[in-house]
Parts: structure tokens; C-alpha cells; sequence
């Protein structure tokens, strides 16, 4: 037991304590145990008390203290001082033995004795009369030091030395020399790299990998003790890197590349082996030639951006970057370019003519297949000047009872009253046959027309009905506008609270028609009576005049996402135009995007329900 009965201070008699002291020494049962003193004696009680054995024990023993003594604490080993060698060479240990001194040391020096790993190690014993000699004993001890010499270290030497003094006579240990962990050199003989358990040439730094593979490279070091420590690196660095992991062996380290992408085209991976007895590390490296598919760079001269009119020159340069590398190919609407394309990607046009307008791409044959760059419509601006055309009478246009005169867009005309006609005012006839002054007759100059313009103009002059010939002289002048489209958004910028639902709106014109409308955003492409969960294309309306047309796109509910660019392409026969509507969105202080959400779904609901209402209307009214 660890606890020790202690003696009370009570008012026990001397006499009564000896007896209970002598009945636990004495009291020893037929088993050999002791057993359970009697309490008679214990409390120098008479025989004939009234308790029980039990209750007197347990009276007894209620108020006996006890003592706990600590167990000691295990001593603190000795710290083991490392001492790292190399290979074959000559080792020596000092025997410093705890509390003792130099003297005393050289008096017991004949009888220390070395340790390794706890087994007793022979030793050939060096004096004055034998020192020099000892050849062919790898471990020699100095008599007068205690020193232990170990001539050409291996690695069977490793491990924990140390020496103990003990006494001659009897062989008790009086003194321990503090423990030294001798550590083996030896340096790692080689290192080479291996992909899929095949060892790579050194001889051959690259290794041919397609773009989106997986990569998985081995670094091997051949010998060293202790195993030799392995790193990677990757350079140029990329992102992703280098995955690394230890392999099933200590001489053994994965490195892996999960996607490898042209990024890493011409990147080479080196594995680096350091190790003590090195005093620089070993190292294997590879170069990755990444097989990559062509993407395509399409530039222009003169830039993006500048218009291109009629007779200037252009080029437009292809570069394809892949891997091999490949030749860019031009191709116009799916056919021959206009002109010849040169060698290195060019196509030169000395002075770029209507009919060159068209879409563009460029095409490339590789290894991994043929590919295309995305088009490019090539828009050629002209000018056209004003034409007049007599209309044939009432019988021969049903719109027109007067003259049709045709003008280009931008361009200028000049409209004149009926001959003999003096003053007179120049109206646009609106819808219903309202007249809307626009100018002071006889003459009225319109410049820079736009497709706005474009309708009946009339020229009304004083009237008497006894004069005929002033009623054939109100005729109707019909203003015809051609040209390419054109574009024209209420508002170029917006910003929006999300939570909101918005509207963008754009006019355009176009005569000949437009053959193709398209709304573009960020990730969509939406034709006029598409929708989705988050935008509602509304079908084309009339516009300002006969031309023009009115195209709006709803945002159901703007959220943070939905801020950006927002694209109306507009294409006819006379070519591309295109109105951008930027959208900035800000957040309201009450605005929940649970609530946002669940908006979103009712109003996407409730469009698309609408849009199969109105289409089955139109249906009903055609049929």
C-alpha cells in the first residue's frame, strides 16, 4: 500500500495501545494474511460491550488519519548529444563521466568500459608501452583518458555510445559518462526521375504531354544514410503547382501536376536531393513540351474602332498560337478571301471596297485537328448620293400621290413647292393625316438626314377654290432614307438598385429592312420574343418613322451580377450596326436577397405566361 495508518493523538492507555500493536503483529490467520484486529482490543473495551464485531470495527477505525507519501519521480535521462561522421573516417568519444573529477578520473581509468547500444564493447587498451601499436582493432580505449577510438567508421557503428566506471572488486556502477548518438554519413550515389515506373534518360530533358492531362513524375535517390531529404520546384512557377507527396519508400517523392495547361509549355520540374555529407544537393530536371490546340488573335489596321469607308487600306493579321505550331488559314463567308493572304497571316487590301464587307475568320489544321477562330464582320462605310425619282401617279403607287424623292442616311436634300407656286409652308403629314409644320416654303434644305426624317412632307399654299390649279398644286412629296443601320438607345448608361426590375430600350432603323436583331450580354444571346428566367426580349414595335423600329430587353431583377455591357446588334443587306447600354447597379440598404429571389421567380412566371397569352392572340388573328 502507498499510504502509511499514523497514530492519533487520543487518550488511549500505553497498555491498551501495545496490545493492539502486538495483535496486528501477531494476528496473522491460517492463509498467511493478517487478519482484522479486534476492536475489543483496539478501544479497551470490555467483552461483554453490546456492539457488534462490525460496528466496534468501523468505530475503530472512523477518526484514524493517514498520510500519503509522493512516489519519487523517475530520474531525467541524460540528454544524448548527436554527433554526425562520415563514412570511413576515424571517430573519437570522450568518456565525461558525471561528478567526477579529472583526478579521480585517471585513477579508475583502468576500469571503464564502453557501451554501444547497452552491450559492452571490446576495446583495445593504448598506454605508454603500447601506444603506436593496436593495428587491425577498429576500437582502441586510452588508458589515462578513457578516450574511444573508432577507426574507419560503418555504418554498423551507429547508435547510442557511452562509458560507465564500476568498481574493480564488485562491479557496481559508480559512475555514468553522459550518451553520444553517433550518426553514419554516407552520401546518396545517385538520383534519376521516372514517369509511369519508367526511369527517364538523363540525357533527355523533355517530355511531351498534352494540354488537360494529368501528371505524375517520380524523383528516386539511390543510397545515402540517413535518406536524403527531397524537394521540388517548378519554374517558371504557375498556378496550379506542384503537388508533392512522399512514395511508399523513404528514397522517394512524388511530384503531381493535376491539369497541365499551355501555361506550362517549356516550364521545367527539378527534384532536389539534400543530404549531410553533400556540400551541394543532387538534382534531375525535365522540360515539358505541352501539346496544345490553336487560339486565335485577329488584329486590324486601322484599329478597332476607326470606320472604315471605301477606298482607305486595311489589313487584317491572324496570329495562331499551338503547339506544334500551325499556319493560319483566312476565309470569307465560308469561301475564298477577296485578296491574296500572305505568308505570315496578312490580308492587304490597297483600298477596301463595298463588296469586301462580309464575315471573316480564320481557320488552322493541326495535330490535334482542325479549329476556328470566332467571326469577324468587316463593315465597309460608302456614301450615296441623293436620287430623285418621279412616281409614276396615284395608280402606280398606292402610298404616294406626289414625287418620291430618295436620299441616303447622312446626305442632304432639298424639297421645292410645285412651280408657280409663291410661299406656301413645308408640314410632315403624322399619323391620322396631322400636319406638323417643319419649315417656310418654297424651298426647305434637310442635311445629315436621318431615318427619322423619312415620310410624306407636304407644302400647303393659301387656297380658293375658284382656282383649280392651286388644289394639284398640294401634292405630297414622299422622303425615302437608305443606307446601312443604325442604332440609337434611349440611354447609354443606367444604374439600378438591385432588387429592381429595368428596362433598356434601343430604336433602330433600316432600309433596306433588317434581316437579323440580336440582344447581347454577358453570357446570353436573346432574338426579340426570347425568355428566360432572368431577361424578357419583348417583341419588335414601331419606331419614330417607317424605318425605325423600337427593341426592349427587361431585367426581371437586377442583381450584382447583372451590371456590365448590353449589346443590340442590328444586320441588313448594307451591313452591321450595333447601340451599347452600360448598366451600373447598387445596392439598396433594404434590399433582401430572399425577398429578390422570390420576386425573381414570380416575375419570370408571370412573363413567360404572358408571352404564350400573346403569341396564341396572334395566332388566333392570323388564322
Amino acid at each position: 500500500m502507498n499510504s502509511i495508518i499514523g497514530l492519533s493523538r487520543s487518550s488511549v492507555p500505553a497498555a491498551s495501545l501495545s496490545h493492539s500493536l502486538r495483535h496486528h503483529q501477531h494476528g496473522a490467520g491460517a492463509g498467511g494474511g493478517l487478519s482484522r484486529p479486534t476492536p475489543q482490543d483496539d478501544l479497551d473495551l470490555p467483552s461483554d460491550s453490546p456492539l457488534t464485531p462490525d460496528e466496534l470495527y468501523r468505530l475503530s477505525t472512523a477518526g484514524t488519519p493517514t498520510t500519503v507519501t509522493p512516489s519519487p519521480e523517475p530520474p531525467t535521462p541524460p540528454r544524448i548529444v548527436e554527433l554526425p561522421v562520415r563514412q570511413h573516417r576515424e571517430v573519437h568519444l570522450n568518456c565525461e563521466l558525471v561528478a567526477s573529477s579529472n583526478a579521480s578520473l585517471k585513477l579508475r581509468a583502468s576500469t571503464l568500459m564502453w557501451f554501444h547500444d547497452g552491450r559492452p564493447v571490446d576495446a583495445f587498451i593504448l598506454d605508454k608501452n603500447t601506444r603506436g601499436s593496436g593495428l587491425g582493432h577498429r576500437y582502441m580505449r586510452d588508458l589515462l583518458t578513457g578516450q574511444l577510438r573508432i577507426a574507419n567508421a560503418r555504418l554498423e557503428d551507429e547508435g547510442v555510445w557511452h562509458c560507465e566506471d564500476r568498481d574493480p572488486i564488485t562491479g557496481i556502477v559508480i559512475s555514468t559518462g553522459k550518451p553520444t548518438r553517433l550518426i553514419v554519413l554516407e552520401p546518396p550515389r545517385s538520383l534519376y526521375l521516372a514517369v509511369d515506373g519508367r526511369r527517364l534518360d538523363p540525357g533527355n530533358l523533355f517530355l511531351p504531354v498534352k494540354e488537360g492531362a494529368e501528371l505524375a513524375v517520380s524523383c528516386v535517390v539511390e543510397g545515402g544514410h540517413p535518406p536524403a531529404t527531397l524537394a521540388w520546384l517548378l519554374t517558371p512557377h504557375h498556378t496550379p503547382g506542384l503537388n508533392t507527396s512522399g512514395g511508399m519508400h523513404p528514397h522517394i517523392s512524388e511530384a503531381h501536376l493535376g491539369t497541365v495547361l499551355r501555361a506550362h509549355h517549356n516550364a521545367t520540374v527539378t527534384c532536389l536531393a539534400r543530404h549531410q555529407a553533400l556540400a551541394h544537393p543532387l538534382n534531375q530536371s525535365l522540360q515539358l513540351h505541352v501539346q496544345y490546340s490553336p487560339s486565335f488573335a485577329i488584329s486590324r489596321v486601322p484599329g478597332f474602332g476607326f470606320p472604315l469607308r471605301e477606298g482607305i487600306p486595311v489589313s487584317l493579321k491572324c496570329d495562331v498560337d499551338s503547339n506544334p505550331p500551325a499556319s493560319p488559314v483566312w476565309v470569307k463567308d465560308d469561301g475564298a478571301p477577296p485578296v491574296a493572304q500572305s505568308g505570315d497571316g496578312f490580308l492587304n487590301f490597297s483600298a477596301i471596297r463595298r463588296e469586301h464587307s462580309g464575315w471573316y475568320k480564320c481557320t488552322s489544321r493541326h495535330l490535334l485537328g482542325e479549329y476556328s477562330s470566332i467571326g469577324y464582320f468587316l463593315n465597309v462605310r460608302y456614301e450615296e448620293g441623293p436620287e430623285v425619282t418621279q412616281d409614276p401617279g396615284p395608280d402606280g403607287d398606292s402610298t404616294s400621290d406626289g414625287r418620291q424623292v430618295e436620299v441616303a442616311l447622312g446626305g442632304a436634300v432639298q424639297l421645292q413647292c410645285p412651280a408657280a407656286t409663291v410661299g406656301g409652308c413645308w408640314s410632315r403629314v403624322g399619323t391620322g393625316g396631322r400636319l406638323q409644320p417643319v419649315g417656310p416654303g418654297p424651298d426647305l434644305t434637310l442635311d445629315r438626314v436621318l431615318y427619322q426624317e423619312a415620310g410624306e412632307y407636304r407644302c400647303v399654299v393659301e387656297r380658293d377654290p375658284a382656282e383649280l390649279d392651286q388644289w394639284r398644286a398640294d401634292l405630297d412629296v414622299q422622303l425615302i432614307v437608305t443606307g446601312r443601320p443604325a442604332v440609337y438607345p434611349a440611354n447609354k448608361t443606367l444604374t439600378a438598385m438591385m432588387g429592381q426590375s429595368l428596362s433598356l430600350t434601343v430604336e433602330f432603323c433600316a432600309n433596306p429592312p433588317a434581316s437579323r436583331t440580336v440582344w447581347l450580354t454577358d453570357s446570353r444571346v436573346l432574338r426579340p420574343g426570347e425568355v428566360t428566367d432572368t431577361l424578357v426580349a419583348h417583341n419588335i414595335t414601331a419606331g419614330s418613322s417607317e424605318y425605325c423600329h423600337q427593341a426592349v430587353l427587361t431585367l426581371i431583377t437586377v442583381t450584382e451580377s447583372d451590371q456590365g455591357e448590353y449589346v443590340f446588334l442590328v444586320r441588313s443587306q448594307r451591313g452591321l450596326a450595333e447601340g451599347t447600354v452600360t448598366l451600373n447597379v447598387t445596392r439598396a440598404s433594404s434590399f433582401s436577397v430572399a425577398a429578390a429571389r422570390a420576386h425573381h421567380i414570380t416575375a419570370a412566371v408571370a412573363a413567360t405566361a404572358l408571352y404564350t397569352i400573346s403569341a396564341w392572340v396572334v395566332a388566333s388573328n392570323l388564322s
